[in-house]
């Protein structure tokens, strides 16, 4: 039986807890033969993340090692992993310090009103019932994205297409997709060598520190892995609050709270469920076990989340938690690139759905709030909801 097999992707902390109590570095054989370990404790997960025997790149692995891994991963888009997220140092770092100047404070701060006036866009036609996953969480970091990177607006739609193919479960539809975003990209690119503007497309495309492969593979990881687990973050983040009314009520009376509320989310439910799969580069040991070269290592960020010899109370959903040292986001190195830019457009949304607002409940039971089936990057189908306007006081708002 494989490890998915029988999850709960919606809930699956419980099975995380026993896996944690009984063998917390835990072996499990796939169908291909092959060994996968999975790391549930904070320390151990934490290490990995970091460990210099665990990598991304098959290509480190001796050749046979690395053929077995490859005869049996049916990797849809292998002309678009040349980025940060499946590349190990040195070309890791690299890629990184080309591009995080582009997710700093200092741009975070810069991109703050457009994100806000995004938001308010998208929010102020809501009313009665409507999904939030479709009218807020879904259009909103596409509308960002591109725009930081360099897309026209015109180009949306088919960023929207494009990114809803390839993380279905179509094979044949994702591959087009991936083929068709592959080519605009390139154009794209060109067109900016040609004509430089004053955005993050053109810095890259003048840099000559970059492959063609690796900035194509750069754009298309920025586009749609930043995409999904945004959309994620922001469903996820009112689903708990609805699911926890008292915080819900608690952050309305404290607004500042709003940013801790996010870190919350990050730890108690998170849109990302493990790290990128890792291969062990060497012999290397966790706890009592010694994982041996060419197998395979999961960290199962969300089960570290709610270790208890590091978070008190762990399966309570306190918005006001503090330390919260979570890895909802990664650690070290492959630290989310992103972390700043997902975390300012989630307290957007939630601010200004809160402020809107005066009364936010489902419109379905919880249990009937549809998962879809990833445990890598966890996400909702639909959010429906039923908004009921804030009541003017007696001076007008």
């Amino acid at each position: 039986m494989s490890f998915a097999a029988g999850l709960d992707v919606a809930d699956p902390h419980a099975r995380f807890h026993r896996m944690r109590r009984r063998a917390p570095v835990e072996r499990r054989v796939d169908a291909s033969g092959r060994a996968f370990w999975y790391l549930t404790r904070y320390a151990d997960v934490q290490r990995a993340l970091q460990a210099p025997e665990l990598g991304r790149q098959l290509d480190r692995l001796p050749p046979d090692l690395a053929e077995i891994h490859r005869r049996w991963e049916q990797d849809t888009l292998p002309m678009v992993r040349r980025n940060v997220f499946n590349l190990d140092p040195p070309d890791h770092t690299r890629l990184r310090r080309l591009l995080a100047p582009s997710f700093s404070a200092r741009s975070m701060a810069a991109l703050a009103e457009r994100i806000d006036r995004c938001v308010a866009e998208l929010v102020a036609p809501l009313s009665g019932e409507c999904d939030l996953i479709k009218a807020v969480a879904l259009p909103l970091p596409i509308l960002i994205v591109a725009e930081l990177i360099g897309f026209p607006a015109e180009d949306r739609g088919r960023l929207r297409a494009w990114s809803d193919a390839m993380l279905g479960q179509d094979v044949p539809a994702a591959r087009r997709a991936g083929m068709e975003f592959l080519g605009h990209v390139n154009r794209k690119i060109d067109e900016r060598r040609a004509e430089p503007r004053d955005d993050l497309l053109s810095r890259l495309a003048a840099s000559g520190e970059l492959s063609r492969a690796e900035l194509v593979s750069s754009v298309f990881q920025m586009v749609f892995a930043g995409d999904e687990t945004t959309v994620s973050l922001i469903g996820i983040a009112m689903l708990e609050l609805l699911r926890h009314p008292a915080e819900l009520s608690r952050l309305r009376a404290r607004p500042e709270l709003l940013d801790s509320a996010i870190e919350e989310v990050l730890r108690f439910n998170g849109p990302v469920g493990h790290s990128r799969p890792l291969y062990a580069l060497a012999d290397v040991r966790f706890g009592d076990q010694v994982i041996a070269r060419g197998d395979v290592v999961v960290p199962l960020l969300l089960a570290a989340n709610r270790d208890p010899d590091v978070f008190p109370d762990p399966d309570v959903f306190d918005i006001a938690r503090t330390p919260n040292r979570h890895l909802g986001l990664g650690h070290g190195a492959h630290f989310c690139l992103g972390a700043a830019l997902a975390r300012r457009q989630a307290r957007a949304a939630l601010g200004a759905l809160l402020a809107q607002f005066g009364d936010i409940s489902l419109a379905v039971a919880p249990e009937a709030v549809e998962w879809g089936p990833s445990l890598l990057v966890r996400s909702l189908r639909g959010l429906p909801l039923r908004l009921s306007m804030r009541r003017a006081g007696p001076g007008g708002e």
